[in-house]
């Protein structure tokens, strides 16, 4: 027999036959309707928790107001699908399947009959088109109409149909699965995963086991393998614990699709809850990145949802690098029940944490539906997802940064400092029990996919309760947006260095495309981490490199976190006379010193874009700027490279009213960017960076960008020398005379 598991570029034919089951994930049989969308026991919860009122009553009553709206007739043609109609029509026949099925009552039962009779016969005769399904719409919206319409049908079916409307209602879900198998995207990516969970709603409810299994294992499709969930949970969810895209809000997308899997799969017997699968260990054919193994050891869907509590910062931010747009973790709620159902699964207290503390820090007057949870006002959910929640309260939970852990295989929570070899990322946190205690970002991860950004060695600071830095910001007409390439796809749009003007490889030409990915190319992105050393005596470090986004330039840097400030070494070295511009976009604004002038920095991608340019005079080594935030104060002080020169201007950040981010809170205030800029084969940039009223002072004591480095901190009578080793094989050292006033 063949070796377990078998991939689709050896046979296919294999791994496509409904008897193989490797993982042990196929159903046995199938219980009595309703299943796809609640259960015979949700039910009857759902009805006791509207009869002690609260908030289920309410939502109830908002089911039942929403079943009762007029749906107008569509104006068929055959030519021109009713995309709006279609998609009201679905959401609404489930709403009416779902208030009949708690109440009892026919009307609302006859008018999803009704609506789902008119899909039935409007439907089918639209044409397929290639890639966007019946509805001409994206793949995503067209998983969620099939969807809708798998969870109607099922509903209906709990009590007998006739055998008209039987046949009826499943040549719309037949037409429904052709729509599916044209859409792109069958590899890796999000949109893959969204068809999977309509193809799946659409074979759980018609109790098709080769549906079942060809979405699970893959299959072949329209000439080509269609990868299936298993190779999700296998390979695009990291071993970390992150999704492979490593972007935090295409993380939760798709995790929030992995939830509906989940819950489409588990009252048929088949529990993804609780799967343990050895990650993928080579090429299934059209993988779309190279993170594999390692070897040894299971994960499980847990990860997905542990992993993000350790990227956040002590106030829940996220740096949004790359298209993630998710500016806190309260956002999470745009996905819906996705925690709530995760707490009912795995009784994970930091889970209930969540889902407490986003509750009882959100006032009603925040909420587009006051007096509803938070996920219960998602855009993606309709009025009947409230029957998918089990409880109306949750207990407070707890959230513990000093508890040390392991997530997923690679994932590692120490010393109150969280690590992501797979991503490529690390979060350093001074201190868990202050909320406005110092903290920082470093990713140094390939750049494998569209919705990243050429931003090597970024890194993101907080301090004083909120993030300080910041990625990127675009408006709210998404990629349509004509600033995503001449700047969010830009390097000086970021925290890194930019060198002679270009942005780094895969941006490193006069691309059109907003959507590149080193794949397309013949160069690896990949940077290495040199040292995570979370356990240094006052302070934690971390170091990473990157020598592939500038032939024959290394980009070197380290990133050090104490309870007061955090101090930035950035060594540059290349085997040319270079260019090298040093950037960090700034929250707030800036306390220019007397003498700067406006200045220009020239037209090239992302350098048009600043406004309110100003070159900074400075005749010391050291210089000192301060940025006023509405919470507090951010303070830099930096020494300077030989001739080096200093800038200061605005980035072009959205009004607020037309930011598309998700879980921000209050005023977004402006970002200005320092830049450092300097000229040579080597140059070393060095910054301390605090957010009290007393800025931290830095000297340079000795060393450059190819040696080891010593410098100086420090405030009032705190003093620390700090010495870098330039080989990563030794950690850092600080030592703090004692009695010794710094000058």
């Amino acid at each position: 027999m063949f070796p377990d598991p078998i991939t689709p570029r050896s046979y296919p034919e294999l791994l496509e036959n409904g008897s193989y089951d490797p993982f042990g994930l196929m159903p046995k049989g199938f219980p009595a309707r309703p299943h796809v969308f609640t259960t015979p026991d949700k039910l009857a919860n759902t009805r006791k928790m509207i009869a002690n009122g609260g908030w289920p009553k309410q939502a109830f009553e908002r089911l039942l107001d929403r079943a009762s709206e007029p749906v107008h007739d569509p104006a068929f043609q055959p030519d021109k699908p009713d995309r709006e109609w279609a998609q009201s029509a679905a959401r609404q026949a489930l709403c009416n399947a779902f208030a009949g099925l708690l109440t009892r009552k026919t009307v609302y039962r006859e008018k999803a009959l009704d609506l789902l009779r008119r899909l039935a016969r409007a439907y089918p005769r639209w044409p397929v088109i290639p890639g966007k399904g019946r509805l001409d719409m994206e793949d995503i919206g067209e998983a969620h109409f099939i969807l809708n319409l798998a969870q109607t049908y099922d509903c209906l079916a709990a009590a007998p149909l006739s055998t008209s409307d039987e046949r009826l209602f499943r040549k719309l879900l037949e037409a429904a699965r052709a729509a599916a198998q044209a859409a792109h995207h069958p590899f890796c990516g999000n949109h893959g995963t969204a068809v999977m969970m309509g193809n799946m709603a659409l074979a759980v409810a018609l109790h098709d086991r080769q549906g079942i299994h060809d979405v699970l294992y893959g299959c072949r499709c329209n000439d080509q393998w269609r990868y299936g969930l298993i190779h999700q949970l296998r390979h695009d969810i990291l071993s970390d614990g992150l999704h492979w895209e490593r972007t935090t809000g295409y993380h939760f997308f798709t995790l929030y699709v992995l939830v509906e899997l989940a819950d489409l799969l588990l009252p048929i017997g088949v529990d993804l809850w609780h799967a343990k699968l050895p990650p993928q260990w080579q090429d299934d054919g059209h993988d779309l990145h190279r993170a594999y193994g390692p070897f040894q050891g299971v994960k499980t869907l847990k990860a997905a949802f542990d992993a993000p509590f350790y990227l956040a910062f002590p106030n829940g931010d996220y740096s949004t690098l790359g298209d993630s747009r998710l500016e806190n973790m309260r956002g999470i709620f745009t996905w819906g029940v996705i925690y709530d159902r995760a707490y009912e699964i795995y009784k994970d207290p930091k889970y209930a944490w969540f889902l407490h503390h986003a509750e009882t820090e959100t006032p009603a007057s925040q909420r587009p539906v006051p007096g509803l949870p938070l996920s219960l006002q998602s855009p993606w959910i309709n009025e009947a997802a409230f029957g998918r929640i089990a409880r109306s309260r949750y207990p407070k939970g707890r959230l513990d940064y000093r508890q040390e852990t392991r997530f997923s295989l690679a994932g590692e929570h120490r010393q109150c400092c969280s690590y992501f070899p797979v991503t490529g990322a690390v979060v350093l946190r001074s201190d868990p029990d202050r909320i406005d205690a110092p903290a920082a970002f470093l990713f140094w991860g390939p750049h494998s996919a569209g919705h990243q950004a050429p931003a090597a060695l970024h890194i993101d600071l907080y301090g004083g309760g909120e993030k300080t830095t910041d990625a990127p910001r675009m408006d709210n007409r998404g990629y349509a947006d004509p600033l995503y390439l001449t700047w969010g796809r830009t390097t000086i749009a970021h925290n890194t260095v930019t060198a002679d003007e270009t942005p780094m490889f895969p941006y490193d030409f006069e691309t059109q495309s907003i959507w590149e990915a080193d794949r397309w190319r013949d160069t690896a992105s990949d940077g290495t981490p040199l040292l995570f050393q979370p356990d240094g005596k006052n302070f934690k470090a971390a170091r990473a490199m990157n020598d592939r986004v500038y032939p024959g330039t290394r980009l070197d840097r380290t990133l050090i976190v104490t309870p007061a400030f955090a101090l930035d070494v950035f060594r540059v070295t290349s085997d040319r006379l270079r260019q090298f511009d040093w950037a960090m976009h700034t929250v707030g604004m800036p306390r220019l010193p007397p003498g700067s002038r406006p200045a220009s920095l020239g037209d090239r991608r992302g350098y048009r874009h600043f406004l309110n340019t100003h070159q900074i005079p400075c005749a010391e080594k050291s210089f000192h700027l301060s940025w006023e935030r509405l919470h507090g104060h951010t303070h830099a002080s930096v020494i300077l490279p030989p001739h080096g020169t200093i800038w200061s201007a605005m980035d072009p950040v959205p009004e607020p009213e037309k930011m598309h981010t998700l879980g921000e809170k209050g005023i977004v205030a402006p970002r200005h960017t320092l830049m450092i800029r300097a000229r040579g084969r080597s140059v070393l940039f060095l910054s301390a960076w605090s957010f009290g009223k007393t800025p931290v002072s830095i000297h340079r004591v000795n060393g450059r960008a190819e040696t080891d480095v010593v410098i100086r901190t420090g405030s009032g009578d705190s003093i620390t020398t700090w010495t870098l080793p330039v080989h990563h094989t030794s950690d850092i050292e600080a030592h703090r005379p004692p009695r010794k006033r710094f000058k």
